[in-house]
């Protein structure tokens, strides 16, 4: 084969690989509903909707990351991850951000355990819960969201700790929510906090821009 057809077809899948690319970062930042208005969850603040996080005030983002308290490494980095881009904020960004942590495992985690765990971090992140009962509509939050996640049972239970016979297996994100409840973009928490805050900002000045047209 000569050299000018392997270059050619270079560019071919080069040229592919770029429009997968961008037609996957485009959709992904097209706003979709993800949290219904009329879905009330429990947290360490009262009963949540997107626009009790706002107070009736436009131009302002829920920023919630999944996980679980008996969770060993993932949960407690990914909160120190936000947490750190978090303080790179300035004041005025922060008053429109509303982190969150949902948790996945609502039968251990109540809303008690919720607030002990994250009292750890410095800063103001709200534990939401939707009880055991409520499965269906956590089922369906998580499928809007595009969080996957599944029990794992432990081989190996301590008999003097029976409440961690099992674990959760997740996809870790931070999921950008708008006070209409739709979402707005999907951070990868692989990203620095540098990298994370500024796409907070610019997640702001978009939703301003649109209050403003």
């Amino acid at each position: 084969m000569s050299l000018r057809k392997l270059v050619l077809m270079g560019l071919s899948a080069f040229a592919l690989v770029l429009i997968v690319l961008v037609m996957g970062l485009s959709s992904s930042h097209q706003p979709r509903e993800a949290w219904p208005t009329t879905l009330e969850m429990s947290s360490t603040r009262g009963l949540l909707v997107p626009q009790t996080l706002a107070n009736g005030e436009a131009g302002h983002l829920s920023l919630l990351v999944p996980g679980f308290t008996h969770c060993p490494d993932i949960c407690p980095l990914s909160l120190a991850r936000l947490q750190m881009a978090w303080q790179r904020l300035d004041d005025t960004s922060r008053a429109h951000l509303h982190p969150l942590f949902l948790t996945l495992d609502p039968a251990r985690d109540t809303l008690p355990v919720l607030s002990r765990y994250l009292s750890a971090f410095h800063f103001p992140v709200t534990g939401v819960r939707l009880t055991p009962v409520d499965g269906q509509a956590l089922t369906g939050l998580t499928r809007r969201l595009g969080i996957v996640y599944h029990q794992r049972p432990l081989k190996e239970v301590a008999e003097d700790d029976n409440a961690t016979h099992y674990m959760i297996d997740h996809n870790v994100a931070i999921f950008v929510i708008d006070e209409q409840g739709r979402l707005r973009d999907t951070l990868p928490l692989s990203q620095t906090p540098a990298q994370l805050a500024d796409r907070l900002e610019i997640l702001l000045a978009s939703v301003r821009e649109e209050q403003s047209a």
